[in-house]
């Protein structure tokens, strides 16, 4: 449950007329609905005030609060939540996550198609993240080494250069000079082993070369006996000749059957998979997992049978690969060889790096296993590496789970000797110390890293936040100071949530320098200019006029929901001229699929009196929304109505009736 319901505050606006849920609404969905009344009642704000402020229509609003209707994405969650924050009643970060995991679960069984496309989408940013670092770590092992290199050279010199008192230095270089030779012979023996992994990729390429040749081999004998199909004989031949590829390596084993399967031979893969299955190794979680999800896509009984050889045998050591294999096993409801790969895990396993920690609690959490959990967090406590960021991020995975003794022993540990180059990860260590009450630590760790964080990224404004609700406003304006000059507000939501924390601060001339810098830099392509048109409007508004005309002439008119924000803003900024502009140059080019973004550009054209331009539009729109959507379908239908384009409306229907997704509609 949230906290809100504990606030003392006058009876809210429209609480009173909220209709009783139906009873024929899923758990999930009727769970999400009572939190979301809960959040609306304390914002105190009406259906018709609230949708004369925000691109929403009231009969959407209707359907959210009545539980008909499961919001997509997180904007109208987010947009409540910062209406109560203006007020002086910010949620804590675990009910706005409680929120967050009502509204996916009330998704899943509402809109399971929309609650799909939300967990690939999250998965891919995931799987970016991943290859990011990757990147940044092989570059970061060219540079140390290359340093190590030259600073070996530089003491080499030194020796000659100091022959003459080398006895009184002759300890001091030596040990210098062996913990950097130490550090080479490190770093050369990780890129021998980036050279092994290249050559075992290179050799895969030749057993696929293989695998490939014996396919087209067997494509060119069923071209030349097109009348005589192949028979299964045929097949267990072409099986009989991959017999002779090495099958010891999963992770070559996996790259076999994936292009035996999209090259068609499904039967040449299965026999290659049973072949292998008893005979490959199955040491590398990362090799098995790819392993696993080949059988899967095959749809081989054989993945049980891997995946009991290997929880038994699998390397353990590394959070990262354990966490995405039991993962695996979860998925494929394998939970107890799941419980079998954890139990193994837990004590052996390395928890020196937080962030991976915290993925594999969260995982333990997932199988319900609370002793294992207990366990690996006891362990990290005193054995995680704490002179990174990412502790913040294992701290408040403790803290969600509800051992604050332990999060608090770690704090302890972690606040002194952090040390924090970037604003993100500063904001997440000091926002969990000020969560478990420690501030003494928050403001040691404030007063020590600020000075020396990056503040020339992101992050600024959420650093200046922190400080202030630290009570630390002095050293807020010195950051402050040093950051408006450099401070990267190309993102016109960081260049914002900046202004109004400067504003919140106090600090009226850094105001107004940060408001001149971004009306110039601001990356009017971004989606987020029309929030910062609102925030300069409210300041200066012949700066939020300056903005505009650059929004308006190159900024990205391709989507809708950006599009009608910053049409709204130009209607409140009283720049109609600009406005119209606007609107003659998107409505060629809004790339428009959702039938509810549809109806929020008529409407704001209607209201424009642009009706020619609101048919134009709708002659777009009408073949090409999707129709999954049937209250937003049925909106947009009366939308076309209205403007008498009564046959569109006709054949909208049509598509309905008929289940289609998209047709043409001419």
């Amino acid at each position: 449950m949230t906290d809100l319901a504990s606030h003392e505050s006058p009876a809210p606006r429209g609480a009173d007329r909220f209709a009783p849920l139906s009873p024929g609404l899923s758990p999930a969905v009727a769970a999400w609905t009572r939190e979301l009344r809960t959040v609306w009642s304390a914002a105190d704000m009406s259906i018709n005030r609230f949708a004369g402020r925000y691109p929403v229509d009231k009969g959407t609003l209707s359907r959210y609060l009545n539980g008909k209707r499961v919001p997509r994405d997180q904007w109208f969650l987010n947009t409540l939540l910062a209406v109560l924050a203006e007020q002086g009643r910010a949620v804590s970060q675990p009910v706005r996550d409680h929120l967050i995991g009502l509204q996916l679960e009330a998704l899943q069984v509402a809109h399971p198609h929309e609650y799909k496309v939300r967990r690939v989408s999250d998965e891919l940013e995931l799987a970016h993240v991943g290859w990011q670092e990757a990147q940044r770590y092989a570059r970061s092992l060219e540079e140390q080494l290359a340093d190590r290199i030259r600073q070996i050279e530089e003491l080499t010199d030194q020796n000659g250069q100091l022959r003459a008192a080398w006895d009184a230095d002759r300890v001091t270089v030596e040990a210098e000079k062996h913990r950097l030779e130490q550090e080479i012979s490190d770093l050369n023996r990780q890129l021998q082993q980036a050279c092994q992994r290249s050559a075992q990729a290179e050799e895969r390429c030749e057993q696929l070369e293989k695998a490939l040749h014996y396919l087209d081999a067997s494509r060119y004998s069923d071209s030349e006996t097109t009348e005589s199909p192949r028979s299964d004989a045929d097949h267990g031949d072409l099986a009989d000749s991959l017999r002779g590829i090495p099958l010891n390596n999963a992770g070559g084993v996996a790259a076999m059957l994936n292009a035996l399967r999209q090259m068609g031979a499904r039967l040449q893969a299965l026999a290659l998979a049973e072949q292998a299955v008893t005979v490959v190794t199955v040491t590398n979680a990362n090799d098995v997992m790819r392993l696993l999800s080949e059988l899967k896509e095959l749809d081989s009984d054989l993945v049980l049978e891997l995946a009991g050889r290997a929880v038994s045998v699998v390397d353990v050591t590394t959070a990262y690969s354990v966490t995405r294999m039991l993962g695996e096993l979860r998925e494929l409801s394998a939970h107890g060889l799941a419980r079998k790969l954890a139990e193994r895990a837990t004590p052996l396993v390395s928890v020196s790096n937080a962030y991976d920690v915290r993925r594999l609690l969260e995982e333990l959490q997932k199988l319900g296993t609370e002793g294992l959990v207990s366990w690996l967090a006891e362990r990290a406590v005193l054995a995680v590496d704490v002179t990174d960021g990412h502790a913040g991020m294992l701290l408040s995975q403790l803290r969600e789970m509800g051992v604050d003794h332990l999060a608090k022993k770690l704090a302890e540990r972690a606040a002194p000797v952090m040390e924090i180059a970037g604003a993100t990860e500063l904001v997440v260590m000091l926002r969990e110390l000020r969560m478990l009450g420690v501030e003494g630590l928050a403001v040691g760790l404030a007063k020590r890293c600020v000075p020396v964080v990056d503040n020339s990224g992101k992050g600024v404004a959420r650093v200046i936040k922190e400080l202030r609700a630290l009570r630390l406003n002095e050293l807020a304006v010195r950051f402050a100071a040093q950051a408006i000059p450099v401070a990267d507000i190309s993102d016109p939501y960081e260049a914002g949530q900046l202004l109004d924390e400067l504003r919140e601060l106090g600090a009226g001339e850094f105001v107004d320098r940060l408001a001149r810098r971004a009306v110039d830099e601001v990356n009017v392509t971004d989606s987020g200019v029309g929030i910062l048109l609102r925030a300069l409007r409210e300041l200066d508004r012949d700066l939020a006029l300056k903005l505009a005309e650059r929004a308006v002439s190159s900024g990205k008119v391709t989507e809708a929901l950006p599009v009608v924000i910053l049409l709204y803003e130009l209607r409140d900024l009283g720049a109609d001229g600009l406005a119209m502009k606007l609107a003659e140059r998107a409505v060629p080019a809004i790339e428009i699929t959702d039938s509810s973004d549809a109806v929020r550009i008529m409407d704001r054209l209607g209201a424009m009196n642009r009706n020619d331009l609101a048919l134009e539009f709708a002659t777009r729109a009408a073949p090409a929304v999707d129709i999954s959507d049937t209250d937003g379908v049925e909106r947009l239908r009366a939308q076309l109505r209205g403007l008498g384009a009564a046959e569109l409306a006709r054949k909208l229907a049509d598509r309905l009736q008929a289940g289609v997704g998209s047709t043409n509609l001419s």
